[in-house]
């Protein structure tokens, strides 16, 4: 899977995590003749009012088709994708919603005349190319390392190791930083399928209150091995200092100490990261990661329209959408 383009949230165990987050999946596999599977495609059933759509995948980062590299007719699964849902009363799904950042794909899609947004990318960082201590002279400003100096007296990043740790992130007084991707109380269900491929990262005072928490997903692929900085929730700010700052700061540290090559923080809008002063400006900035352009495809299934496609992509797009 991983040498094909796949990630972690291709896998059977990801698929489990949306399952137990009532989700029901779809997932299409293309084969030749000999029953060697070429493509593989996940989706999950979204309802709308009365119809539904099949989207790949929901609520995560890494999302689309796998397409094996020997496999010689890629545009000729792209096109029997779509084919192979057919609408009816017993199945009313009416489109396809395909995210990708992977160009290779986006190049086939797009010239097979599949329509699309790019309203939200990636932001990856190369810890190759750029470096804790680069981010620290380059991309902080003043008040960034003050916050982790600030942090740095007194504070502990460290793992949780208890059930009792992982509920921190359902405090019902904690505020999201970042991410929407489940309920905050689903961290234990996720621990439990993903195992030792998913970690909770605790900042604790020197009086052993925790102040906020980090999910992060390891996406092990050898020497392009990526870490997920999945959301972070934190307790209300006491001070002017940014709790998050630290917290992402020393997750960056700590993967590229453990020879991570990617850290991957998450799906952004591409408007909002190119406007001076906005929170994701600052974010780009800060870390001066890579904004990786996502491509959003509505594809109608068999015997539906495009005009009812265009319908659903305007609902998907609505404000606030950051899925």
């Amino acid at each position: 899977m991983t040498k094909n383009g796949g990630s972690v949230f291709h896998s059977w165990s990801w698929r489990r995590v949306l399952e137990d987050n009532e989700l029901k999946a779809l997932y299409l596999a293309c084969r030749d003749g000999d029953g060697r599977i070429l493509a593989v495609c996940p989706f999950f059933y979204r309802a709308g009012r009365r119809l539904q759509y099949l989207d790949s995948l929901p609520d995560t980062f890494s999302a689309g088709p796998i397409i094996g590299t020997l496999t010689a007719d890629a545009p000729g699964i792209f096109e029997a994708l779509p084919k192979s849902v057919k609408f009816s009363l017993l199945n009313p799904v009416v489109a396809m919603v395909i995210r990708t950042h992977r160009q290779e794909v986006i190049d086939q899609m797009v010239a097979l005349g599949f329509r699309h947004t790019a309203n939200h990318g990636l932001f990856i960082l190369d810890l190759q190319e750029t470096t804790p201590e680069h981010i620290w002279a380059n991309g902080f400003k003043k008040h960034d390392r003050q916050a982790v100096k600030y942090y740095d007296q007194g504070t502990k990043f460290e793992f949780a190791d208890n059930e009792r740790e992982y509920l921190a992130l359902a405090r019902p007084d904690w505020k999201y930083y970042k991410g929407r991707v489940f309920r905050p109380e689903s961290v234990s269900q996720i621990r439990a399928i993903m195992g030792d491929k998913v970690r909770l990262a605790l900042v604790t005072d020197s009086s052993g209150l925790t102040l906020g928490g980090l999910l992060m997903l390891f996406d092990p692929h050898g020497s392009k091995s990526c870490l997920h900085l999945m959301w972070i929730r934190h307790a209300p700010e006491r001070n002017i200092h940014s709790v998050v700052t630290f917290i992402d700061w020393k997750a960056i540290q700590w993967a590229h100490e453990h020879g991570f090559r990617y850290i991957n923080l998450g799906p952004y809008p591409t408007l909002g990261s190119s406007k001076p002063g906005h929170p994701f400006y600052n974010l780009k900035e800060r870390f001066e990661v890579t904004p990786v352009p996502r491509y959003e495809f509505v594809v109608p299934v068999s015997s539906v329209s495009y005009s009812i496609a265009r319908r659903i992509s305007r609902v998907l797009h609505g404000p606030g959408d950051t899925s």
